[in-house]
């Protein structure tokens, strides 16, 4: 890690700019504490890898990078503070905001709640769960999940430690111990809180705030240069041999789409399954000509699963990402031959798009690559003002088997669903191997009322 000063208004701002990527929660870390931490350090210093900072013993990794907090004065807005100096199986990481009227805040990737609201005055009125409008999973976790996730909280009191390196830097440059939250966001040239802190957010037919992340529930990894992705669209990625290769070796190959005003492709490669910490073993900027990337073999390792992801870049910034994951020469028995990371995309209609409502019913669909061999069954269910983690009973669903899963769409059967409501539709497949995809893809969209 570097020694040189940091402001905490450059944390503040890294956080902001990464933080509504990741709502809502996912342990899979890219979308939890850790991931979002180690994004921001990233962004911050240069591509620094955070993974190291944490040792595999509480006693060389407490004496070496990570100090006790004695009290909360001694804490700088942007210090990142932890449960414990070491990896541990309830391990949990937050940064430290500063101050609002008294009251301590974090900035805090978790499924908990504790999100508070403030008056006009600066004095918190309550706290409350935030939800999001839609669901998401990534792939390395197999739940959906629309609870959660990046948000200014209350200070965690299972935060018992900080980064001994980052505070001195703080300190470096924040001679004074300046606490005030509000003027660290307004150095950075921000609010003077997130929108969420200042008043209530719209909320669904269940009486819930609701967040809408429709322009982040498809990212599998946060855009490299934070907040929404740019203009332009994620790369397609082509010739991945379902996920799995036993010999040979391993090279991704995408098209741009058309019109695509591309400038030049961000590529990583990331070992994703060895542990709980996942590791990013490469980082290299494309020319915009290249259509195809050979994975480096010498950093691949047998019976361990990858991942390369891609990015274009242009004049918007970096676009959503492309991902292919690859177990790179499995031996018999490895759980992951059982893992199918193939899952629905482009579902119609969506992103709260209106339908008129027809007397024949009207048609769902959605694409997936090669659905002859990853879509030999699909099961299809339609929610009304619901989503699937709701519990709720499916006013439509279908199963479709052969040929009648690989047309990719299903019609809703006429008076299924009511004009003037909200629905949410999911499709799960599953493939030759007999594998179900590792989450459902979802859809939103609006029955349009005539009266």
């Amino acid at each position: 890690m570097r020694r040189d000063p940091l402001p905490p208004t450059r944390v503040i701002e890294a956080l902001e700019r990464f933080g509504p990527q990741a709502r809502p929660y996912n342990f899979d870390d890219m979308f939890d504490c850790w991931g979002l931490v180690r994004r921001v350090v990233d962004w911050l210093d240069h591509g620094d890898e955070l993974n190291h900072e944490l040792g595999t013993g509480p006693a060389a990794a407490e004496a070496e990078n990570w100090a006790p907090i004695d009290g909360r004065d001694q804490l700088l807005p942007g210090d990142i503070l932890a449960s414990h100096p070491h990896a541990a199986r309830d391990f949990h990481v937050v940064v430290h905001c500063g101050r609002v009227g008294g009251t301590d805040l974090v900035y805090d990737s978790s499924p908990r709640g504790d999100v508070p609201l403030f008056d006009g005055a600066g004095r918190m009125t309550r706290c409350r769960p935030l939800f999001t409008r839609y669901m998401r999973a990534t792939e390395t976790t197999d739940r959906m999940r629309h609870d959660g996730g990046g948000w200014l909280r209350l200070y965690d009191e299972r935060m018992r430690f900080m980064h001994r390196g980052w505070h001195e830097r703080l300190s470096a440059a924040n001679p004074g111990r300046e606490r005030e939250l509000v003027e660290s966001r307004r150095a950075a040239g921000l609010s003077d809180l997130p929108f969420y802190c200042t008043g209530a957010l719209e909320r669904d037919a269940r009486g819930r705030e609701v967040y809408d992340n429709r322009d982040t529930r498809h990212l599998d990894y946060y855009t490299p240069d934070g907040g929404k992705p740019g203009q332009l669209a994620a790369p397609r990625i082509v010739g991945v041999p379902h996920r799995i290769l036993r010999e040979g070796e391993w090279v991704v190959r995408w098209d741009p789409g058309p019109g695509q005003a591309v400038d030049a492709w961000r590529v990583e490669l990331w070992e994703e399954t060895v542990d709980l910490w996942k590791h990013r073993l490469l980082r290299a900027d494309l020319d915009t000509g290249q259509r195809a990337w050979a994975v480096p073999p010498n950093l691949l390792r047998e019976d361990a699963r990858f991942a390369v992801v891609l990015w274009a870049r242009g004049r918007g910034g970096f676009s959503g990402n492309a991902l292919a994951t690859v177990l790179w020469r499995p031996r018999p028995g490895n759980g992951l031959l059982l893992y199918n990371a193939d899952r629905p995309q482009d579902l119609w209609p969506d992103g709260l798009a209106v339908v008129q409502p027809e007397a024949s019913g009207f048609e769902l669909t959605w694409s997936i690559a090669d659905p002859a061999f990853t879509q030999l069954a699909a099961r299809v269910r339609v929610f009304e003002g619901a989503c699937l983690a709701d519990d709720a009973e499916p006013v439509f669903e279908a199963f479709l088997e052969g040929e009648a899963a690989s047309r990719c769409r299903t019609t809703v059967t006429a008076g299924a669903l009511r004009p003037g409501r909200t629905y949410a539709w999911y499709v799960e497949v599953r493939d030759a191997l007999g594998r179900w995809c590792y989450a459902p893809s979802e859809g939103l969209f609006l029955l349009e009322d005539h009266e």
